[in-house]
């Protein structure tokens, strides 16, 4: 387990259990606390309301619904966030073109990677 100096809220989006439970697991190892794992867009928004989030990562689609309210929410609240999908970044509104898309399934080395990223 990696010692950061402080440890901050990570919000992970993602209705997968099996994949939320694999995020999960790497924010703890890095030694932050995950908000979450919201499995759908209302959940998502109440749990950015409760807390205060450090950083995101979102599957972007949750179901029938997608999770751009949610990078919509984060965005004006200048938290930083990745999408995590097999998705391309063409299926990505462009206004969230400045967002790192990371690919399923995700390495647990790209992951540290981008969340140090993200923490800077």
């Amino acid at each position: 387990m990696s010692s950061p100096e402080k440890s901050r809220n990570i919000l992970v989006v993602e209705d997968e259990w099996l994949i939320a439970l694999d995020l999960r697991m790497l924010v703890e190892e890095e030694g932050h606390v995950v908000i979450g794992p919201a499995s759908t867009v209302a959940g998502a928004l109440e749990m950015i309301e409760a807390h205060a989030i450090d950083a995101a990562f979102l599957d972007i689609a949750l179901g029938a619904e997608k999770s751009f309210p949610v990078a919509e929410k984060l965005k004006s609240l200048n938290v930083p966030l990745t999408f995590v999908s097999a998705y391309a970044r063409s299926d990505i509104p462009e206004k969230f073109h400045e967002y790192n898309l990371l690919p399923k399934p995700l390495s647990s080395a790209l992951f540290r990677q981008q969340l140090l990223k993200m923490l800077r």
